[in-house]
């Protein structure tokens, strides 16, 4: 695998693909949440974290999925294959219809790596 997560800590091989299990817990009831369709899930990446702009952006039905006891984060080749390596920084807030708001993964590294291998080129 090109892509590792330890403790919200993800490190991902530049221009490889990865899918991340995100699980949301109710803080009452302790049983696996899953946003309802008038929800927002908002997975974004920036370089730093007072960047206006972010280089990656995923919502849910675009780029994150509803699963049945959690939501499925999909990162394809095009997301990073332009990004320079280094360090950058992500965070993934839910906003119910309620308008209520959780930062449900607080600013965590984002790591673009290396590689050697460009797209099966040798």
């Amino acid at each position: 695998m090109g892509f590792s997560v330890i403790r919200n800590r993800i490190s991902i091989t530049r221009g490889d693909s990865a899918e991340i299990r995100m699980s949301i817990r109710d803080r009452v009831t302790g049983k696996p949440f899953i946003p309802g369709p008038d929800d927002r899930l908002t997975f974004t990446v920036k370089r730093e974290l007072s960047d206006e702009a972010p280089v990656v952006v995923k919502t849910l039905d675009n780029g994150i999925v509803r699963r049945e006891q959690e939501c499925l984060l999909l990162l394809v080749p095009e997301d990073t294959a332009r990004l320079p390596f280094g360090a950058y920084w992500y965070d993934v807030e839910l906003v119910l219809a309620s308008g209520y708001t959780d930062t449900v993964i607080p600013p965590s590294p984002f790591l673009v790596t290396g590689e050697v291998t460009v797209h099966g080129k040798i």
